[in-house]
């Protein structure tokens, strides 16, 4: 009789979050890559190593948008935060600020992007959307229309 001990459970726990995980951000990625180029900005899949302390080391798919002069980071953050099942951030390139975090809660991904100013996406109307092709396209305009100029 073979006998498993909690080692070996654990393990195999982390394995199974780690490998569901990754299937979340491939779809996310996939998604997210379809709907850009739909909106006619380039894409191209990278990887990012990663080293989580409930999940060990891994690499996750990221993505990187462009359109002209704009470049845009989907980067994977931590499948563990409180009150989500993940975290991926967009950030505006080269500079990484942080321009919107997408969450995974009840199945889903949502979006949460703050600015301000006139008829510019808030976080009181960004907060609470669930990611589809619309949000992502508002989002890419958003950064598109106030990214700084190149040098």
């Amino acid at each position: 009789m073979t006998r498993t001990n909690a080692t070996d459970k654990n393990e195999g726990d982390v394995t199974r979050l780690r490998d569901e995980w990754l299937v979340r951000l491939q779809e996310l990625t996939a998604n997210v890559k379809a709907w850009a180029e739909q909106l006619d900005w380039s894409t191209r899949g990278i990887s990012k190593n990663m080293n989580d302390s409930r999940l060990g080391r891994y690499v996750a798919p990221a993505l990187i948008m462009q359109k002209d002069a704009t470049r845009v980071l989907l980067d994977p953050v931590s499948r563990f935060a409180p009150g989500t099942d993940g975290i991926v951030d967009l950030y505006l390139m080269p500079g990484y600020d942080d321009i919107a975090t997408l969450y995974l809660a009840g199945g889903g991904w949502r979006v949460h992007h703050v600015t301000s100013g006139e008829g510019r996406m808030t976080a009181g109307n960004l907060a609470q959307r669930a990611l589809t092709k619309e949000t992502l396209a508002q989002l890419l305009d958003e950064i598109a229309a106030h990214a700084p100029e190149p040098l």
